[in-house]
């Protein structure tokens, strides 16, 4: 018979507004915290990231206010 392969599921991480979390984005700059910001809120995202079901393939790049 044909077998049929599920494609993996592959997930945008998300980063921007978001609370920094080492695990899954990567810090590129920090930036002085504005008003209405959180410290350790991500602000800006230089390239998106990328995980497989629950593992991280590619940390998202990102700008953290602090």
């Amino acid at each position: 018979g044909v077998q049929t392969c599920a494609l993996p599921i592959f997930t945008k991480i998300e980063a921007l507004g978001q609370t920094f979390d080492p695990t899954l984005h990567q810090a590129v700059k920090a930036v002085p915290v504005e008003e209405g910001q959180k410290a350790e809120t991500i602000v800006e995202v230089y390239q998106d990231g990328y995980m497989l079901k629950d593992r991280v393939l590619r940390p998202a790049m990102v700008v953290v206010a602090q």
